[in-house]
Order: C-alpha cells, then sequence, then structure tokens
C-alpha cells in the first residue's frame, strides 16, 4: 500500500473542481497529478492538515511563514479554513483517511451554497468550478446513508488549484 499523501484540508475542496487552471504551472502539474492518482484509487490514503502539505511545495505562494496567497500574514487565515473543512467533514488534523471517504464527508456534508462562508478569499470563488464539482459529486450519489460509501463520482480533472 502506497503512503498517505499529506494534504492541506482546505484543498480537499478544490479537487472537486479542479480544471487545470492555478498559480503557476509547476502547482498546475501537481494539481493535476494529485487528482488524477485519487481519481484513479478512491483508496488511497490521504492525510488531511491544516497546515501546507505536499502539493504545496509547487505553489509560488509557499514561503516559510506558510502561504502567502493573501499577503505575508495569510497563513492563520488559511490554518482557520482548513480547520473549518476538517470540522465540517468530522475529520482530525494530520489523521490519515481513505479518499473515497473523504469524498463521501464532503458529498454529505457540505453543498455550494457553503463555499462562500468556507472560501472567503478564494480567488477563484467566482467561477463556480468548485460549486459545480461540489453539485457533480452530490449528484453522483457518492454520499450514502451516513456519508460512507467506496462509489466515486465521474474524475474529469475540473477546479483551481
Amino acid at each position: 500500500m502506497r503512503e498517505p499523501i499529506a494534504i492541506r484540508a482546505h484543498l480537499v475542496l478544490c479537487l472537486q473542481g479542479f480544471r487545470g487552471e492555478g498559480y503557476s504551472p509547476s502547482f498546475v502539474a501537481a494539481m493535476a497529478s494529485l487528482h488524477r492518482t485519487l481519481a484513479e484509487d478512491p483508496d488511497q490514503r490521504v492525510r488531511l492538515l491544516d497546515q501546507p502539505g505536499t502539493i504545496c511545495r509547487a505553489c509560488t505562494h509557499l514561503h516559510l511563514g506558510g502561504c502567502t496567497l493573501g499577503g505575508p500574514d495569510h497563513e492563520p487565515h488559511m490554518k482557520a479554513q482548513d480547520n473549518d473543512v476538517l470540522q465540517r467533514l468530522g475529520l482530525a488534523p494530520g489523521a490519515v483517511y481513505p479518499w473515497s471517504l473523504v469524498r463521501s464527508r464532503i458529498a454529505a456534508a457540505i453543498e455550494a451554497p457553503d463555499l462562500p462562508e468556507i472560501c472567503t478569499t478564494c480567488p477563484w470563488l467566482s467561477l463556480g468550478y468548485c460549486a459545480e464539482g461540489l453539485e457533480r459529486l452530490r449528484a453522483a450519489g457518492c454520499a450514502a446513508p451516513g456519508g460512507e460509501t467506496d462509489q466515486e463520482p465521474s474524475a474529469q480533472p475540473t477546479a483551481h488549484g
């Protein structure tokens, strides 16, 4: 079994709408690779973090203090966003879960109208990619009663990164 992939928690929402657009070519390539890996193997384990993860290394906004997307003091905001996502999903920071469980929790707990409250500073929010991705996930029946399922919806690369 492969090692868990360390993912910043809010990126599990970004992955729902990923379309190959993003901060830089290196980040887009890293996000596309992650998206493909998770789509091909829903049993892949992920470690959800409230701090920069593996993919963040490819982001031009990652500096010593963390994420600087919204300026040099942006990391606390990103950490709060990660913890908001983890809380909504009922998952713990640093814990390891199969991707299929994370997807089912997303489908059961987060709807498109929740995104503006969660993703307050996201530059791609207004494009609607993640909202569309969440709706596809929910329509595909990923959320079974109790929020757990092994079903994987269509894995077309689709939101920002």
